[in-house]
């Protein structure tokens, strides 16, 4: 797999939830955040900060968005399915948007909050089917579609999208995103 963009300036289009705004990167006096701002996804820094790499808040933003969407989603459509689960995750992989484990867990990649929220739901529905049939066979496929019909359409956007929204943040050490605090609104 290739590497992540390495400068993101202002002006660069940043999708969230399949939306496309325009980066704007400030130094300012205010506090330092990430936030939308109209039709731009905006990087505050202090002035007097230290030299960091607008990928640090930004892809601290993107996960805690993707987190607080993702598990409000999943227990929608876990009831909407009758199906329960055990915990989700919020996890960093260079190449999958989700999975469910046998212990009932659901993972996903927090990078999946930058597509169309018919696309998440599309994702969400996926792994909670497995609940069911931990398998791709034709009962699987079934369910997925008695809840998203259009789901290879919205299959297919990942297909088509993954790779662009897979190299436009990488993926940080945890240590990195931990040692640097951002407003995230």
């Amino acid at each position: 797999m290739r590497k992540a963009i390495r400068n993101l300036t202002s002006g660069h289009p940043m999708p969230y939830r399949g939306r496309t705004y325009s980066l704007e990167i400030r130094k300012t006096l205010d506090k330092p955040q990430v936030k939308i701002d109209g039709d731009r996804l905006t990087v505050n820094f202090y002035k007097e900060h230290p030299e960091v790499p607008v990928q640090v808040p930004l892809v601290k933003w993107y996960r805690r968005k993707s987190q607080h969407y993702i598990i409000s989603r999943t227990a929608y459509w876990s009831e909407e399915m009758g199906l329960s689960f055990n915990k989700i995750f919020i996890k960093d992989q260079d190449s999958r948007w989700g999975s469910c484990s046998s212990l009932r867990n659901l993972n996903f990649n927090w990078r999946i909050i930058m597509a169309p929220d018919e696309v998440i739901d599309y994702l969400l529905i996926h792994e909670l089917a497995h609940l069911k049939e931990m398998n791709h066979s034709t009962a699987f496929w079934k369910l997925v579609a008695q809840y998203d019909p259009e789901y290879k359409l919205h299959r297919q956007w990942l297909k088509d999208n993954g790779k662009a929204i897979f190299l436009l943040l990488p993926k940080l050490p945890v240590s990195l995103l931990d040692s640097i605090f951002f407003h995230v609104d």
